[in-house]
């Protein structure tokens, strides 16, 4: 009898140290972002992005948090290299990127269309990394 008041008090305690914070469940984050590119003629691809704490399904996500943070979240400032874009060459295979969702508590609608990859790569650097 001893025996198994001292193992139910055990598991009652493996049971509260389980629900310490470094097991609790994952902070939701402040930043959703849905970010898409979109090939004339060719493929789509598309990532979530989210920021603080950073993560999703793009493959850059802190240094794509980190580029929009410098902007506070508004895609419409970013131009990482305007020098490379100068030296981008003038073929023509457009490229439309779409980035949608929640900034903290601003809402993201935020599109534009890119002469090559060259251009938008310039442009938006990893945000696109994807």
């Amino acid at each position: 009898m001893m025996r198994a008041v001292g193992t139910i008090a055990l598991c009652g305690a493996l049971v509260l140290g389980a629900s310490s914070p470094s097991l609790a469940a994952p902070r939701t984050p402040k930043v959703v972002l849905k970010v898409t590119v979109a090939v004339k003629n060719g493929p789509t691809k598309g990532a979530w992005l989210n920021c603080s704490p950073d993560g999703g399904t793009h493959p850059s996500a802190h240094a794509a948090c980190q580029l929009l943070r410098k902007v506070n979240g508004d895609p419409a400032k970013i131009n990482v290299s305007p020098k490379a874009a100068a030296a981008c060459g003038k073929e023509v295979e457009p490229r439309a990127v779409m980035i949608l969702g929640k900034w903290y508590d601003k809402t993201v609608k935020w599109g534009k269309v890119y002469t090559n990859a060259c251009t938008m790569k310039a442009g938006l650097g990893t945000l696109l990394a994807i």
